[in-house]
């Protein structure tokens, strides 16, 4: 008898918080995604550049993970402050193309890592979890307030879909940008 009151008590609980995640207009809703992104982060941390540096990149290291890493807490907090400041077309439109549809783009990174290795790609299971929920979620309070179009959602993807590519070619696989290629 209690273990089903204390899972109705439970159910009840998931409930409210959904409820009241579905009530956040897109500036308030939009802290979460730094939320994700720590979660996200403490997975990677313990084995990401071990995992890395066998199956990526020779070099790759803790520092770099860490450097990497936190550089990307920074930015992810501060264009969610402007995204939640100045909720407007353009700056949803850039959080979007320059930082945000990045987070998808990650789970599919981690699971073509794991994939390809043949070996768990830390961060692999909040990539899966938490982002494409958060980021469906997000995107649908951003055209319901009027602050991203079909369109401009699309070409915000595009846009971020070169940035991960670049992003992960050069941070996690080692490959050097053209301008450090003519230089040697």
């Amino acid at each position: 008898m209690y273990a089903c009151n204390a899972d109705s008590e439970l159910r009840m609980d998931i409930n409210r918080v959904v409820e009241l995640l579905r009530g956040l207009p897109f500036r308030q809703a939009v802290w979460l995604f730094p939320l994700a992104t720590a979660l996200h982060f403490l997975e990677e941390a313990p084995h990401f550049a071990d995992w890395a540096s066998k199956y990526a990149s020779f070099g790759y290291t803790d520092q770099r993970w860490r450097r990497i890493h936190g550089l990307g807490m920074v930015f992810t907090i501060a264009f969610c402050a402007l995204a939640s400041m100045f909720p407007n077309r353009a700056v949803v439109f850039f959080f979007f193309a320059v930082c945000f549809s990045e987070s998808v783009l990650n789970g599919l990174f981690h699971v073509g890592a794991t994939a390809f290795s043949g070996v768990y790609c830390p961060g692999l299971i909040t990539a899966l979890v938490l982002y494409p929920p958060l980021f469906w979620h997000l995107s649908q309070l951003a055209y319901r307030e009027g602050l991203l179009t079909n369109t401009l959602g699309v070409v915000a993807f595009l846009i971020a879909v070169v940035i991960h590519a670049v992003d992960v070619a050069t941070s996690v696989c080692g490959v050097k940008p053209l301008s450090d290629r003519r230089r040697t």
